[in-house]
Formats: structure tokens, C-alpha cells, sequence
């Protein structure tokens, strides 16, 4: 008799933040049933909430370990603010209305609470380790399976915030989801009537959803054959594909997809569509392309996405800032997909959005250090009520001060 079986792995250390938002909720449903990881790896799910919301968490605990999920290993809820080596995978969500984009005129309890959060975050995530924590540290960077972190938050503002506040922790395990990507793949097949699944790669180059560079992969249509016997064809499409579709150079052409195209997704992004199904989908397909290269299913391609990352400089970024950037990833590492360096358009599109990126950057990074100094720091914020279950719980927001080295 034959048998086959699978290889499983070690469980997967997932901490999702702020995990009673519906979009969390969302995200742990797709974690937890394999949709994402796929059926063969399990889940360590922790759940990090503020220590007032510990009762909910623990029933929250309990109903998903009712649930049966097929990927379900253990799960539990902690208001313990964590360290860098405390998950494989930290998914950062938030109730901004628009996660890319941060408003410094309003002043909604939503935004405090969350800022709030993200920043005590950020100062735990890279303090060094001591004791015991150190020791497991050491032993699980030995073992040959031990992924490296990654932080995957639902948009640019957390991201930037993170890496800015987070010493000691190398910009490379960040990313953010994009919605461009999809907006852009889904308004051009609308446009030729055609299915979405049918439109080839698009690359996107952004520092926020308005401001922005799209390129699809020519041909357009993953099925196209384009000749270029005859000089008058567009290399973008086929003439017989144009004429099929009852299209011309007049309605489409290179002209059409630098500026009503984009200026088509411009103006369905600026309409804010992160609604909790929407942002826990993109997010969703964030954490599916980083851990597909991480298998040992013998893929060797490199995987092609655009996602949100902290630039390493390349193709005239600004090093250190939040861009999205189209991507090759492949194995635990990302490089800057440059299949279009040499497009004088694109080189003039990364000069107007550095310009944006710094100066958003400086704006918020100047904004949270007087937040931090206020708010933090300072300990102007005294609870009505401390949390009597524990004495070394933070002030106002019920935040656990300990970490794994206590």
C-alpha cells in the first residue's frame, strides 16, 4: 500500500491587534480556516487587547475554539505589550477611516485610542531582552524553521509610525496592504469588459492612495499575442483583440492609461473604500503573497506583487520612508521589482511623490513626538478607575506595561 502525506510545520505565531475590530474578526476567520496559509499550518493566535477588554477576549477566545477551525492550534488573549520575537507574524489593525491617510485637524476619541496604542507598541516592539526571554530568543533564531518576523499593518500611517518609534528593529519586516492594485486591475477590465482575472500584473509606485503611478504588464490581456509585423499596432494589445472588443487607438491607447486611466483610479480610491470586508481582504492577500515564498512547496519563481514597504533607496526613493513599490519576494526577502527603471515617466512620477513622502512624513513624525511627550511621557492622562487586576497595568488606556523579559 502507498500512503502519502504532507509535511506540517511548526505552528505559526499570529498576534493580531485590536482583535474585536470586525475587521480583525474578519482576518481571523480567513486565518484560522486556511484560506490564507493554506490547510497544512497551524496557528498560535494571540490576541492583543487593552486589559479592560480582557473579559470580551476571553469570550471571544472560547467561541472561536467552539468553532472547530481546521487550522485552530492554540489561541489566547493578552494585554502584555509584546516584543519583536513575540510572533512570526503581527497583524496591526486600526479604525482609521482611511488607514493611508492621517488627519491632523481632527480629534476623535477613535484616533487618540488608537495613535495611542500603536505608539506603546512601538516602544516595546524593539527593547532589548534580558534573562530567560533572551535565552528562548537564542534558541528559536538557532532552529533552521524559525521565520523571521514580519509586521503587516492594514495601512501607510501605522507603518510609518512603527518603523519610526521601534528601535532596533530592522525596517525590512514592515509592510502595508494597498488597495491600488486591485482598483487598478478592476476599473481597466470594467473598461474592457472583460474578467479581472484576465488583466496581466500591475505595478504600482505610491506614498498614499491619490498620489500615484500604475503600469500594467503588456499585453494587457494574459491571452493577447501581439505582432508587431504591422508598425501601426499598439504593443500594449493586439489588433485583433482591439477589434474584438470594438476599440480603436482613439479610445485606448498609451495616452488613455497615463492619464484618464489614472486619474479613473484616483477617483475610486479617494472615495475611501475601507470598509471592514474590504480592508480585511487586502490585508488578507498582503500576509498570502509574503508567506507563499516562505514555503518549501518547490515554488522557484519569484513572487510578484506591489505592496507596501520602507524604501531601501531604490529607483530614487527616499531611504527610510513609506512607499508602495512593486516587489520581487522570494524566500524572507524583498527586492525592488525595476522592470520599468528606465521609464522616463515613472523617474518624473518617484520625484513628485518623494516630495510628498517627506514632507507627510516629517508632518506625522513630528505630530506623534509631541503626542508621545504629552501623552505618554509625561503621564498626563490619570485613569478614573485603575485596573485593579493589575498593578502594573498603564494608565488611561489599560495597556499592560510587561513584556516577555519580566
Amino acid at each position: 500500500m502507498n500512503l502519502q502525506y504532507t509535511k506540517v510545520g511548526k505552528p505559526i505565531r499570529v498576534m493580531v491587534v485590536n482583535p474585536l475590530l470586525p475587521t480583525s474578526q474578519l482576518l481571523i476567520t480567513k486565518l484560522l480556516s486556511g484560506i490564507i496559509f493554506g490547510m497544512n499550518d497551524f496557528i498560535d493566535l494571540i490576541l492583543l487587547v487593552y486589559s479592560n477588554e480582557m473579559r470580551i477576549a476571553n469570550e471571544y477566545v472560547q467561541e472561536l475554539t467552539s468553532c472547530g477551525f481546521p487550522c485552530f492550534n492554540t489561541i489566547k488573549a493578552t494585554s502584555d505589550l509584546p516584543h519583536i520575537y513575540d510572533a512570526d507574524l503581527f497583524c496591526i489593525m486600526t479604525n482609521f477611516a482611511n488607514p493611508n491617510a492621517f488627519d491632523f485637524y481632527k480629534d476623535s476619541d477613535e484616533q487618540f485610542d488608537t495613535l495611542y496604542l500603536i505608539l506603546k507598541i512601538a516602544l516595546s516592539l524593539g527593547k532589548p531582552l534580558t534573562g530567560v526571554a533572551l535565552q528562548e530568543v537564542c534558541k528559536k533564531k538557532e532552529e533552521e524553521s524559525h521565520l523571521h518576523p514580519v509586521v503587516v499593518c492594514d495601512g501607510f500611517v501605522v507603518m510609518d509610525v512603527l518603523h519610526s518609534f521601534s528601535e532596533n528593529v530592522p525596517s525590512e519586516v514592515f509592510y502595508c496592504a494597498t488597495p491600488l492594485r486591485s482598483i487598478a486591475k478592476t476599473i481597466l477590465s470594467d473598461y474592457l469588459k472583460v474578467q479581472c482575472r484576465d488583466i496581466n500584473d500591475a505595478y504600482v509606485w505610491a506614498v498614499n492612495d491619490v498620489d500615484f503611478h500604475v503600469e500594467i504588464a503588456t499585453p494587457y490581456l494574459i491571452y493577447d499575442n501581439v505582432s508587431r509585423e504591422d508598425v501601426c499596432d499598439w504593443d500594449a494589445m493586439g489588433k485583433e483583440v482591439l477589434d474584438k472588443l470594438k476599440l480603436d487607438h482613439v479610445q485606448f491607447n498609451a495616452s488613455w492609461m497615463k492619464r484618464e486611466f489614472i486619474e479613473k483610479v484616483a477617483s475610486t480610491s479617494r472615495e475611501n473604500p475601507y470598509g471592514c470586508i474590504y480592508r480585511a481582504a487586502e490585508v488578507s492577500k498582503t500576509i498570502r503573497y509574503i508567506f507563499q515564498s516562505r514555503s518549501d512547496r518547490g515554488e522557484e519563481d519569484d513572487l510578484v506583487t506591489s505592496l507596501g514597504i520602507i524604501s531601501d533607496g531604490s529607483l530614487g526613493t527616499i531611504k527610510g520612508l513609506p512607499y508602495i513599490l512593486p516587489l520581487l519576494i522570494r524566500d524572507q526577502q524583498w527586492t525592488v521589482n525595476k522592470r520599468y527603471e528606465e521609464s522616463s515617466h515613472l523617474r518624473s512620477e518617484i520625484k513628485r511623490i518623494n516630495l510628498i513622502a517627506k514632507e507627510h512624513h516629517a508632518q506625522l513624525h513630528q505630530y506623534c513626538k509631541k503626542f508621545l511627550d504629552e501623552n505618554i511621557t509625561k503621564h498626563v492622562f490619570i485613569p478614573d478607575v485603575q485596573d485593579s487586576e493589575s498593578e502594573d497595568s498603564f494608565c488611561y488606556m489599560g495597556i499592560s506595561t510587561r513584556t516577555s523579559d519580566s
